[in-house]
C-alpha cells in the first residue's frame, strides 16, 4: 500500500466491503506457555513480554519479532491489550495492505466497544485518521478472548509515508516519545526545535505575527479540525492522546489522533475549572493543553479555529454520523452472532457484550450529537 504526504494518503485508504454475517474479520490465534498465559491474565501492575510465542493470522503462521501487553488501563483486567511487531509484513483481510506493526486493543475501557471504531471511521471521513483499523477476534491457547480492535501502529504509518520524524505529545506538551530512522538521528535536534518553536511563538508580543509564524511549523487547519472534532464529540481525554509527524513534502508537523475511549463525556478529565473560570464561552472542550488554551484566548487563532469548527460540524451531519454508526453496528452484529466470541467480549471482565445495548447506546448518542450540532451551528 502506497501513501505519500498529507494531501494524498487518504486517496489510498483501503475500503471495507461490508456484508452482515460475512465480514472477513481477521482471526488472531496466539500460543504461549501455560505459565505465561496465567501470568498474562493475573498480572495487573507490570507489563509482560511474551517469549517463544506462536501467532497465526487467518491460519497463516506469522513470524513474531516482539509481543507484549500494552496500555496502563488494560493491565487491570484479564483481557490485555497487546503490542505486535512481526519480522516481516503480512496481508490481513485487505489485499491492498500489508502490516508489520499493529496493536490488538482489548477495548476494556470502551463500553459497548464502539467509541474507538466509530471515531476512527468518522475521522477517516475528515481525512484526519490514516491508520488501518478493524475489529478482529483473538484467541490465546485456543481460549476465546473476544472482540478486539486491530489498529496499525503510528510508527508503521510513519515508515510507510517516509516521515522523517514523529513524536507523541505528553502532558504539558513534553515530548513523551520520539520516532526517527537511524540515518536521520542528526535531524532530531532540528525537529525538536521546530516543535518547541510552536510553543515559543505563542508568547510573541506582536500578536499579529503568531498565526503566520505558527503556519511555518504546524499544519494549523488540520490541528483545528482535530480540536473541532474533540469539541463536537465531547472527548474527555485528548491533550496527550496525539502524535505529531513531519510531512515529508511540506516539512510541517501534522496531527495524528489516538484513543477515543472517552468521547461523549459531560466534562474533560482536566482543564474544566480553568475553562469555566475565564473561557466558558469558548468552544474548546478542554483547556488542559497550552496550545489549545492559546487558541481559545488569542483572537485571530480562535476566529480561524471557530470557522473550521463550524465547517467540521456542518460536514458531520446525520448522514455522515449514521454512515459510521451503521457500519459499526453491522460489524458488531456480525461478530456477536458467534456466541463464544460474544461471551468472551466483556467490559470490565463482568458482562458479555450485548448487541441490543450497543444499538440503544449508539442511537441515543447520535441523537445527542445531532442536538449538539444544531446548537453549535445555530445557538439553539
Amino acid at each position: 500500500m502506497i501513501r505519500v504526504g498529507v494531501l494524498f494518503w487518504f486517496l489510498y485508504l483501503p475500503t471495507l466491503t461490508l456484508t452482515v454475517g460475512q465480514v472477513p474479520f481477521p482471526e488472531i490465534r496466539i500460543y504461549i506457555s501455560a505459565t505465561q498465559f496465567a501470568n498474562l491474565k493475573n498480572q495487573h501492575d507490570t507489563k509482560t513480554n511474551l517469549t517463544h510465542a506462536v501467532m497465526l493470522i487467518n491460519g497463516d503462521s506469522a513470524q513474531l519479532g516482539e509481543l507484549h501487553d500494552r496500555g496502563n488501563n488494560s493491565l487491570k483486567f484479564q483481557r490485555k491489550s497487546l503490542s505486535v511487531e512481526l519480522d516481516h509484513e503480512m496481508k490481513l483481510n485487505n489485499p491492498e495492505l500489508r502490516l508489520k506493526k499493529f496493536n490488538l486493543v482489548s477495548l476494556s475501557m470502551d463500553k459497548n466497544f464502539w467509541h474507538n471504531r466509530w471515531a476512527n471511521l468518522v475521522l477517516q471521513q475528515q481525512e484526519l485518521f490514516p491508520l488501518y483499523n478493524t475489529y478482529c477476534t483473538v484467541w490465546i491457547n485456543d481460549v476465546a478472548q473476544g472482540i478486539y480492535l486491530l489498529i496499525e501502529k503510528p510508527t508503521h504509518f510513519r515508515n510507510v509515508i517516509k516521515s522523517p520524524y514523529m513524536l507523541r505529545r505528553g502532558l504539558n506538551h513534553v515530548i513523551q516519545d520520539e520516532y526517527v530512522d537511524a540515518e536521520m538521528k542528526n535531524s532530531v535536534k532540528r525537529y525538536r526545535q521546530q516543535y518547541n518553536a510552536m510553543y515559543a511563538t505563542l508568547k510573541l508580543r506582536d500578536e499579529s505575527q503568531i498565526a503566520p509564524q505558527l503556519a511555518r511549523y504546524l499544519n494549523l487547519p488540520r490541528y483545528y479540525r482535530w480540536m473541532a472534532f474533540n469539541y463536537y464529540v465531547m472527548n474527555g481525554d485528548y491533550s496527550d492522546e496525539v502524535y505529531l509527524w513531519i510531512d515529508p513534502v511540506s516539512g510541517l508537523f501534522n496531527v495524528l489522533p489516538w484513543d477515543f475511549d472517552d468521547i461523549l463525556k459531560p466534562a474533560p478529565h482536566e482543564g474544566w475549572a480553568a475553562r469555566n473560570q475565564t473561557l466558558a464561552d469558548r468552544k474548546v472542550f478542554s483547556m488542559e493543553e497550552t496550545f489549545d488554551r492559546a487558541v481559545a484566548t488569542h483572537p485571530q487563532l480562535y476566529s480561524d479555529y471557530e470557522t473550521i469548527l463550524k465547517q467540521v460540524v456542518s460536514e458531520l451531519d446525520s448522514a455522515h454520523l449514521w454512515q459510521a454508526s451503521k457500519q459499526v453496528l453491522a460489524e458488531l452484529q456480525a461478530l456477536t452472532t458467534h456466541s463464544t466470541v460474544a461471551q468472551a467480549s466483556q467490559f470490565l471482565d463482568r458482562q458479555p457484550l450485548d448487541f441490543n445495548a450497543v444499538q440503544h447506546d449508539i442511537t441515543q448518542s447520535m441523537e445527542l450529537l445531532l442536538k449538539r450540532r444544531r446548537w453549535i451551528l445555530t445557538g439553539k
